[in-house]
Formats: structure tokens, C-alpha cells, sequence
């Protein structure tokens, strides 16, 4: 790739505020976020580049710095208590989180700063404009105001609406993951979209793969012996990702076809309620012989689960790409997902799997029995979705950053 500034190696600083990069995804508010950040910044690293990411010490045991890779560190910075905060406690530390920051650019400056979520950019931005640092904002979610009939997350906090629309108007660049998200910052957020920026999201596709040949052997004398096909639906615990849609879906599947559902996730630091609402939902409904609650998953473990799954649920209110639903065909498993943001990008319908527009579970139900009554159909879109899954790497994705970051420095430079 060609740049055009002095250096073409960077320092580049990511910044995540309310979330680390070591965490579990699907565990505290860890999801597609983290797993984003981390192996965009291993892409950047292993091209030569210098990567911090910069992210709140929520323990004691935490060490300052932790090296994951030649050229890539967590730097855990004191802001607020050591302990696991719920997610509407992190705005009222994003000053101190921002004057710690600050001291550690001032020590170890960076080329550019990049944001993740609402919360790091408003505290980054005073520091990016102090030190004359280009700041490159992504938010990954954007909320929807409290009396919308919109889907979507609602804030967690007071600022947030106005923080997204401030970094919208103020940050140097903003990185969408998918058109539906620039459309969401351009029409809701009041992004300028000479600005706005779509970077797509790669997947490992090393790590995520279709079953071997001894695995796939293994699940067709599951079904040859009267075993149940496998339905998985995976992230947070959180009324946003519809879980419980999921449920009430498959509870109207007839007992004699119903499959198996796995849910894989734990409830953020705020998200017990839902979580238990999950269970009671499931025994009303008496299901719970036929579904598991198996918590987060490390990622080899969760490559595992779903590569041995039948089908996987994606049925979230609405996602700016969702990630999942790509780690799905990149196993070579076809994805049944809500019509809705960024999932209309990552599932494509009727190829590499289904796109279901109604919010009734009868319809879903529908969607599921569908598929797994035509195992053919189902062979071939996962094998459509496993081609798919190849033209989509980190390395790409982080090329596509780069190019962002040079366009970015370049007009930085000359101003």
C-alpha cells in the first residue's frame, strides 16, 4: 500500500473506554466491539505498525501494560473505581479517564487516535485536540432516544444522545462497519458523509471452519441414532440481541421437529433480570429440556460450537453488522437473522441463509422448519456462505483502515 506521509509506519492509539480487549466476548459488555478492535489492532501489528489500546483498569490484579503480540499492548489506565462497572457508570469517569490518557500521550505520543463507542470519544476528544492528534471515531451502536418507536438500544446514560451527535460533528473521521451504519450516522447522528467511512469487518477464518471430515461424521450419526438438530444463538444476554424471540420461536416448532437451542452468553454487569427472565421464560414455555444456557465462550470453544451447530439465530432488534452471523458462514453453518441494520449486509438472503422481516415468532418458527427439512438447501447455502466467508479477512479490513488513516493524516498534514 501506498501513503503518502514521511513514516509509512504508524503509532496508532485505540481507545476503549468501557470495555477491554482481553475480555471474554459475550461476558461483562464485551461482544463484536472487542473482538473487532483486537484483531483489527493484531492486523495493523503484524504489518509493522505500533498499536496501544487503551482501555479503563477494572481490577487490581490487571497489570499496567500486557503485551499480546510484537508491536500490540493494553494499556490500562486508572479512572474511577478498580472494579467491574455497569454501563451507565462509565460517564461519569470519562474526564478522569481522558486526563489519563492525555499524561500517556504525552509521554509516548501516537499518529492517530481511534475511538470505540461514545463513551472513549467524548473523553478522547479534548486530548486529540490538546496534542493536535487526527481522532477517528467508530461507535458500534448508536442509541435510539428513550420515546422512539425506532428498534434499538437505548442510551444507558444522560449524555450519550448528545454525545454521539457531538462526535458525529467533530471528530477528524468516523468508521462505519456497514452502509446501513453510515446511513444511521449520516441521517440520525448529522454526520457529514464526505466523513464518514465504511470499513468492513474480516473474520478468521482459520479459527471459524466448516466441520472435518471426523466432525461432520460424528453429527450425521447424531441424527442417524434420533439426535436433534442444533439451533445456536449467540451473544450478551441483553434484551437488544432477542433471545427471547428465539424461544417462543422454537416453542411453536411441534415437539416431534423441535430442535435443540443453545444460547451462548452471560448478562452484562447491569443484565441479571434479563437473564433470569430467559430461564422462567423457557420452563413456562416447557422447553427447557430442549435448551441450554451454556454461558460465554472462549472463541476456539465458541469456532467448536457453532461448526457442530444446524442452524444459527440471529434475531437482534438490530445490529450495525453483526459479526456472529459472519463467524456462522465463515463455519460453513447457514444463519437465520432479523431484517434489520447491518444484518441485511452480513446474511445474504436466500443464499447464505434467511432474512426473516416479521417480529412474529410463528413466522420464525416457519423460517426454522424450512430449512431443516431440506438438508440440501441447507448444504448449499452453508457452502455459499463458506465462499462468502473467504473474501472477508482482518488483514483486508486493516488495509482498509490504513487507507483510511492515510487520507486522514494526509489532510491532517497540509492543514
Amino acid at each position: 500500500m501506498t501513503v503518502s506521509w514521511e513514516s509509512p509506519r504508524l503509532r496508532v492509539g485505540f481507545v476503549m473506554l468501557h470495555t477491554s480487549p482481553l475480555d471474554v466476548p459475550g461476558t461483562k459488555d464485551a461482544g463484536g466491539m472487542n473482538v473487532v478492535v483486537r484483531a483489527q489492532a493484531e492486523a495493523l501489528a503484524r504489518s509493522g505498525h505500533t498499536v496501544r489500546i487503551f482501555t479503563r483498569r477494572a481490577d487490581q490484579e490487571s497489570a499496567p501494560r500486557v503485551t499480546l503480540a510484537p508491536g500490540l499492548q493494553v494499556v490500562h489506565l486508572d479512572a474511577g473505581p478498580a472494579r467491574l462497572l455497569a454501563k451507565a457508570e462509565h460517564e461519569p469517569v470519562m474526564v478522569a479517564f481522558g486526563a489519563q490518557l492525555a499524561a500517556e500521550l504525552e509521554r509516548d505520543p501516537v499518529d492517530v487516535l481511534h475511538a470505540e463507542h461514545w463513551f472513549s470519544g467524548i473523553a478522547a476528544l479534548p486530548v486529540a485536540r490538546q496534542q493536535q492528534i487526527p481522532l477517528v471515531q467508530s461507535f458500534h451502536s448508536i442509541a435510539v432516544a428513550e420515546e422512539s418507536e425506532q428498534p434499538g438500544e437505548r442510551p444507558e446514560s444522560p449524555g450519550r444522545l448528545a454525545g454521539e451527535r457531538r462526535l458525529a460533528r467533530e471528530a477528524d473521521l468516523l468508521i462505519a462497519v456497514s452502509a446501513a451504519e453510515r446511513d444511521t450516522i449520516i441521517a440520525d447522528l448529522g454526520g457529514d458523509p464526505e466523513r464518514v467511512r465504511v470499513v468492513p469487518l474480516g473474520v478468521d477464518t482459520e479459527l471459524f471452519r466448516p466441520c472435518a471430515k471426523r466432525e461432520c461424521a460424528e453429527r450425521q450419526d447424531w441424527f442417524a441414532h434420533g439426535g436433534r438438530a442444533e439451533v445456536l444463538a449467540v451473544g450478551r444476554l441483553h434484551p437488544l440481541k432477542g433471545f427471547d424471540l428465539a424461544l417462543d420461536a422454537v416453542a411453536q416448532i411441534p415437539a416431534e421437529q423441535r430442535p435443540a437451542l443453545r444460547i451462548v452468553g452471560a448478562p452484562p454487569p447491569d443484565g441479571d433480570e434479563y437473564a433470569r427472565e430467559l430461564h422462567e421464560q423457557a420452563a413456562r414455555l416447557g422447553i427447557l429440556a430442549t435448551t441450554a444456557f451454556e454461558g460465554a465462550l472462549r472463541r476456539t470453544d465458541l469456532a467448536e460450537r457453532i461448526r457442530r451447530a444446524t442452524l444459527v439465530l440471529v434475531p437482534s432488534h438490530t445490529e450495525t453488522f453483526g459479526l456472529v452471523a459472519l463467524e456462522a458462514a465463515a463455519s460453513g453453518i447457514p444463519v437465520i437473522a432479523r431484517a434489520a441494520g447491518g444484518l441485511r449486509e452480513a446474511v445474504l438472503d436466500e443464499v447464505t441463509g434467511l432474512l426473516v422481516t416479521e417480529e412474529d415468532p410463528a413466522a420464525w418458527a416457519a423460517a426454522i422448519t424450512e430449512l431443516l427439512g431440506d438438508p440440501e438447501r441447507m448444504a448449499a447455502m452453508g457452502a455459499a456462505a463458506r465462499a462468502h466467508a473467504l473474501t472477508r479477512s482482518w488483514s483486508a479490513s486493516a488495509e482498509e483502515l490504513l487507507t483510511a488513516y492515510a487520507g486522514l493524516l494526509g489532510a491532517h498534514s497540509a492543514a
